[in-house]
């Protein structure tokens, strides 16, 4: 069953009636049947723990709404790929289809564009006006209100500080390509066991979109389903960048999320990196006894516009009974300032709202250990991690913020300019056979991504 079936099927299930309270005689006592929570089910990946914080942290700053909501948290797979896969299964089956699906806005395009996603624009009509503009560009898709945004995930160069000084190097003056092979070099001629970056044989799929968002008129495909990979240039920079990485000896051998990666940054085998500013919650708990030795700048003017994956999001399926639960659970937690400013402490996320973000300055400025947190968990908080001014070059990497423009196919694209450039990166294939592979293939298994 296709995607746009499964919708239409999906707009004959009725909602669930609420059971008005009744008394059962004017002569008897009124009955109060107590209220039970309505259950909703948000799906995420990598495990439930992570957003099980959020769920504890809504039962805290919202009890009165909690006392109404009750939430499961489900993780159908390892990363954002592995969800699309589980809600494409559950659409097409028409069961357990959850009320809340954690997106990043890669996966956006496919499910808003068969129209299975929920319009929420009556919904978020409210908190419109108190978005930044690059939250505002996460929760659209053409025209139609259908995410909730709660994460921009800007481009920021994580680097050793102690390190970098050492061996002379200026992450702000560091703009050219060659600037940062340059500053690679002399990174590894005073520290030959440490390296500047990682990257191994396999590249971790976020690399390509984060590099190709850097220029706003490339997009893999049109709408009349003509691929660009050929035309546009940017894809044989892309590659080629790549490969320089992995071959010019400036770059520890291994993938995110490898084994050996995050043991890399805690022997200080890996000493910088180009990521997102979700790294401030993960770095750490990778390296926590590192505090205080790494900063943060934005990325080198050659590749400094973008974003990695445009950013997470929480959208509600068209086919949800609990549409109206799924959106006040997911409003308070990522549109309200106390819900949102909480997240920023826990994880080191920033709001996308207008009107916390001095409220988040000021607080980074004097933060205190909130009561209950041991030492050893408020070491690895970013705020204390990193420093007070850590917020700063998160803030300034959203002045760089675009959201690359995904289409429906983005998925299978990515994985198609992966395999071809890891054939390339292994020399079995030649700049030229790869580029030309990558156009082929995707004409080949995709035809015009905007069709069903």
């Amino acid at each position: 069953m296709s995607l746009i079936e499964t919708t239409a099927r999906a707009g004959r299930l009725s909602r669930r009636t609420a059971l008005g309270l009744a008394s059962a005689s004017a002569l008897l006592p009124t009955i109060v049947r107590a209220q039970r929570a309505q259950k909703i089910t948000v799906w995420t990946w990598g495990g439930v723990e992570r957003f099980q914080r959020r769920v504890d942290a809504f039962k805290r700053l919202f009890p009165a709404e909690a006392a109404k909501i009750e939430v499961e948290v489900v993780s159908p797979g390892k990363n954002d790929a592995e969800v699309y896969q589980a809600f494409r299964l559950a659409l097409a089956s028409g069961n357990a289809v959850p009320d809340l699906v954690q997106m990043n806005y890669i996966g956006l395009p496919e499910f808003a564009e068969a129209g299975v996603l929920a319009d929420l624009g009556p919904m978020m009509k409210p908190y419109n006006g108190d978005l930044v503009d690059g939250a505002r560009k996460l929760a659209a898709y053409n025209t139609t209100t259908v995410a909730i945004p709660y994460q921009m995930k800007g481009k920021v160069w994580f680097y050793r500080k102690d390190l970098f000084e050492a061996a002379g190097i200026d992450p702000l003056a560091v703009r050219s390509f060659d600037d940062y092979m340059t500053a690679g070099r002399r990174y590894r001629n005073k520290h030959p066991t440490s390296f500047m970056m990682n990257i191994g044989r396999t590249p971790i799929h976020w690399w390509y979109y984060m590099i190709l968002s850097h220029w706003p008129e490339t997009r893999v495909a049109e709408r009349d389903g003509k691929f660009r990979i050929l035309s546009d240039p940017h894809f044989g920079t892309m590659i080629d960048w790549l490969k320089a990485w992995r071959s010019s000896g400036i770059a520890f051998d291994t993938d995110d999320f490898e084994p050996a990666w995050q043991p890399a940054f805690a022997d200080s085998s890996i000493g910088g990196t180009l990521l997102s500013n979700w790294m401030t919650d993960f770095l750490p708990k990778f390296a926590p006894a590192q505090g205080g030795r790494w900063g943060l700048a934005p990325w080198p003017e050659f590749n400094r516009n973008g974003s990695e994956a445009g950013g997470s999001v929480m959208t509600i399926p068209a086919a949800s009974r609990n549409q109206e639960a799924a959106f006040s659970f997911a409003a308070s937690m990522f549109l309200t300032r106390q819900g949102s400013v909480d997240e920023w402490v826990r994880t080191g996320t920033p709001t996308v709202l207008r009107s916390a973000r001095e409220e988040m300055l000021g607080r980074s400025a004097t933060m205190a250990r909130p009561e209950g947190l041991t030492d050893a968990q408020w070491a690895v908080v970013p705020n204390t991690y990193f420093g007070s001014e850590f917020l700063r070059p998160v803030l300034d990497s959203y002045e760089h913020f675009n959201v690359f423009p995904y289409d429906p196919a983005a998925q299978t694209e990515l994985d198609i300019m992966r395999r071809e450039t890891e054939a390339y990166l292994a020399g079995s294939k030649t700049r030229d056979q790869t580029l030309a592979a990558m156009q082929s293939t995707m004409a080949a298994r995709i035809g015009n991504p905007y069709r069903p």
